[in-house]
């Protein structure tokens, strides 16, 4: 058998962007990139770039962005400005780096990382949530992805904000919560979405998630729906877009 070809994957989150090389479903090197320049197109691709010169990579690329995607085209990316309204990443990218470039939303990635770890729940339902500048949502209903949820962007009839307003972990930031404030907002967004789409289990994910000790008990106090969260921690965005060269 030849030797598996390691495949970069990117999460393009709404303050950093983070990375991973993915081989025979190992994690081999990773690194995390602040914006230093704005979020706008040109600074996330010399961010990339950067990157891959570091490491001399080169090969299939896979990214999970922030937003809504339709043909490779991004429709709106809320959290990062309208200058990537309309923008065709993979092209734009693929126009410096001449790779093999696959695109998808953030959350959508992020699922598809989880979706080894749901192999025993293969009649489930699974919301699978990344928790981060906003909250991002997909399913995996009996182990197959189901994009373009967006629930993070539903209004909570209780607090007349979206939920990522209400519970995002960019919201904990700017208004100084304490992480059993946040929790108490995050079991409230759990709890609608338990009671609107019934899921059989949630699975988290995002940065947030590798402190879960110190807020997950809270949550799970407040919901009936059993909770799991992502092995892959921070880096389950770039290992879900590492994986798409083989969907």
């Amino acid at each position: 058998m030849g030797h598996e070809q390691p495949v970069l994957g990117i999460d393009i989150g709404g303050s950093s962007v983070k990375f991973c090389l993915l081989e025979a479903e190992e994690i081999v090197a990773q690194a995390s990139k602040e914006y230093t320049d704005g979020k706008h197109p040109t600074s996330v691709l010399q961010l990339i770039t950067e990157q891959m010169a570091e490491w001399n990579y080169s090969g299939t690329i896979g990214i999970g962005f922030p937003g809504m995607i339709e043909n490779n085209i991004i429709l709106d990316a809320p959290n990062l400005g309208q200058e990537w309204n309309g923008y065709n990443f993979p092209t734009e990218l693929g126009n410096i780096v001449k790779e093999q470039i696959h695109i998808i939303n953030d959350a959508d990635a992020a699922a598809l990382a989880m979706s080894k770890q749901t192999e025993g729940w293969d009649s489930e339902h699974i919301l699978c949530l990344t928790l981060g500048t906003g909250i991002g949502s997909a399913w995996l209903r009996k182990g197959e992805l189901e994009t373009g949820t967006e629930y993070g962007r539903l209004v909570h009839p209780q607090f007349n904000c979206s939920l990522e307003q209400w519970a995002s972990v960019a919201t904990m930031n700017r208004s100084a919560l304490s992480m059993e404030e946040w929790a108490l907002r995050l079991c409230s967004v759990l709890t609608f979405l338990e009671t609107k789409f019934n899921p059989d289990r949630f699975l988290l994910s995002g940065g947030i998630t590798v402190a879960s000790s110190e807020w997950l008990d809270m949550l799970l106090q407040g919901i009936q729906t059993p909770v799991g969260i992502s092995r892959f921690g921070h880096l389950t965005g770039a290992v879900g877009a590492a994986k798409l060269h083989s969907v």
